[in-house]
């Protein structure tokens, strides 16, 4: 959407800068009218200042800064402050200048009596439609202060459980880039030396050798340190991942790869239970706010990460509107566990579906915690055993010829 820079005086004189949000220039007048503003002067930005605005401003606004600007809202809210001076108390507050830019166009759409839902809904990157939908529920039913509270809970355990899921790759990854760091180094600048060493002592050698010699000469010197091999080598490497982006990019690809990632050993078992933990914690927090059931799973369904158990959902949806139980729905999927099922069944007979949920999502963000740290310390073992095996395997090459041609000196 394009955006106006403005400046405008109120009544009393006081002069106002910023941007605004609109379709057209006349729009953009009419929305700062709205506000009692006499506009001096407006012109659209062009998109390239906009770009270079954003970059030099910080450019991203992270998760963390959301969290913290909605603890301090709710904050502010339950104070019982109107939610226009709660964003001017927040603007002067925000160290994120896109953040800040982006709470001053909010509250410019709220003084002109746009809800505060509509107005953060125009920002979707940064405030979803999960965010959004538990402001609008808020707003209905006259509980935004408690709302707010439990959103900023919400997310604060949905990062936490983010953080715990990275942490478990962090260090697989170090790893795996480090092995091959080392290896590389191996063979570009170590074999080479053994190379003049072998050519002295004469007679053949051993395949190993042999193998780490063509790839040191062949894969190494060949494609990747002469500058038109390197060049087509590394062009053919990111053809190869674009290609690959692009098909896991489709539809059907996301659903084949989360598919496959749910069969997986150990793994699969991992990801089914991060999945579940956001399942039963965003359901969990749209019922008690008092979201309508319907919305809710479409809200759930695009929070899981899951492609397969994202359309289990939708289906699941749909089934509810013809009348059936959630519980019931949940069955006919093969991806739901025995336990959320026969949960959500007790929850709907006694009808405290919310706090049911609340409980499967604490029993899931510990099986998560459990799970992170059991694979840590399996992976850890398993990736050094494994650098190990390369390096030791590299090692035995390079120095067969030399055991070799000794074991022939000692038989003469």
């Amino acid at each position: 959407m394009p955006v106006f820079s403005y400046s405008a005086v109120d009544s009393d004189g006081k002069a106002y800068k910023g941007d605004v949000d609109a379709e057209s220039k006349d729009i953009a007048v009419t929305k700062l009218q709205r506000q009692r503003l006499m506009i001096t002067s407006i012109k659209r930005k062009l998109a390239i200042t906009q770009f270079f605005n954003k970059s030099l401003s910080g450019g991203n606004i992270s998760q963390d800064d959301i969290l913290l600007f909605s603890r301090q809202l709710a904050t502010l809210v339950k104070a019982r402050i109107p939610i226009e001076q709660c964003l001017e108390v927040l603007i002067n507050q925000l160290a994120n200048p896109l953040l800040k830019t982006i709470i001053k166009n909010v509250r410019n759409e709220v003084i002109s009596g746009t809800p505060l839902s509509t107005a953060m809904s125009k920002y979707p990157k940064y405030f979803d439609s999960l965010y959004v939908g538990m402001l609008r529920a808020g707003e209905a039913s006259g509980k935004l202060p408690e709302i707010l509270i439990r959103t900023a809970k919400y997310m604060d355990r949905t990062s936490r459980l983010r953080n715990k899921v990275k942490s478990a790759m962090i260090y697989p990854i170090l790893v795996i880039l480090v092995g091959i760091a080392v290896v590389i180094f191996i063979l570009t600048f170590v074999i080479p030396k053994f190379q003049d060493m072998y050519k002295t002592m004469g007679g053949n050698l051993p395949w190993l050798t042999k193998t780490m010699i063509y790839l040191s000469n062949d894969v190494i010197g060949k494609y990747f340190l002469t500058f038109p091999a390197a060049f087509f080598s590394f062009g053919i490497i990111i053809c190869g991942i674009y290609f690959i982006s692009k098909l896991l990019g489709t539809e059907k690809g996301k659903f084949k790869k989360d598919e496959v990632m749910l069969q997986l050993p150990i793994l699969g078992a991992y990801m089914s239970k991060v999945i579940f933990a956001k399942f039963s914690q965003t359901l969990g927090i749209l019922v008690n706010n008092g979201v309508p059931i319907l919305e809710s799973m479409d809200l759930v369904s695009k929070t899981v990460g899951s492609k397969p158990v994202e359309k289990a959902i939708l289906d699941a949806k749909e089934k509810i509107k013809e009348g059936e139980k959630i519980a019931d729905t949940l069955k006919k999927s093969a991806y739901f566990p025995a336990l959320v099922i026969s949960m959500v069944h007790v929850g709907e007979q006694t009808g405290k579906l919310g706090e049911v949920l609340e409980q499967i999502s604490e029993f899931y963000d510990e099986e998560v915690e459990i799970s992170t740290a059991a694979l840590t310390a399996l992976i850890e073992p398993l990736l050094i055993i494994g650098l190990a095996g390369v390096v030791a395997l590299i090692v035995m090459a390079l120095y067969l010829p030399v055991f070799k041609m000794y074991g022939n000196m000692k038989k003469s």
